[in-house]
C-alpha cells in the first residue's frame, strides 16, 4: 500500500510540473506576441475618386466595359457556354491514371 501511495504522489507530482511548466510557456508566448508587435503602419492617403487625365465620357466608357465584361463572365459558368457538361470529360491526368489503375500489371518480358 506504501509503494501506491509513492506512486500517486510522483505521479501528481510530475503532472503538476508539466501543467505549470506548460502555463509558464503558454504566458512567456504570450508575452513575446504582445511585446514583438510592430509598430502600426500610418495609413497613406486613398487615390483620388476619379484617375487624373481622364474626362466624363473616358470614364463611361470604362465604366460601361467593366460592366459587359462582368456580364461576359456570369455568362461562361451557365450551361450554354460549355462545351461538356460537368464531369463528363476528365482531364488527361485522371484518365491516365484511371487507366494505370484499372489495368493489371504485368512483369517486363525481356529476353535473357
Amino acid at each position: 500500500m506504501e509503494s501506491l501511495k509513492i506512486g500517486i504522489q510522483l505521479t501528481v507530482y510530475g503532472m503538476g510540473l508539466v501543467f505549470l511548466l506548460l502555463a509558464l510557456m503558454a504566458f512567456l508566448i504570450t508575452m513575446l506576441v504582445k511585446f514583438d508587435r510592430s509598430e502600426p503602419v500610418s495609413e497613406k492617403p486613398s487615390a483620388p475618386r476619379y484617375p487624373a487625365g481622364l474626362d466624363a465620357d473616358a470614364l463611361a466608357a470604362v465604366a460601361i466595359a467593366v460592366a459587359m465584361h462582368q456580364a461576359v463572365l456570369r455568362k461562361e459558368a451557365a450551361p450554354a457556354m460549355r462545351k461538356h457538361m460537368p464531369g463528363t470529360l476528365p482531364s488527361r491526368w485522371v484518365s491516365v491514371g484511371r487507366t494505370l489503375q484499372n489495368s493489371t500489371w504485368q512483369p517486363d518480358r525481356r529476353s535473357s
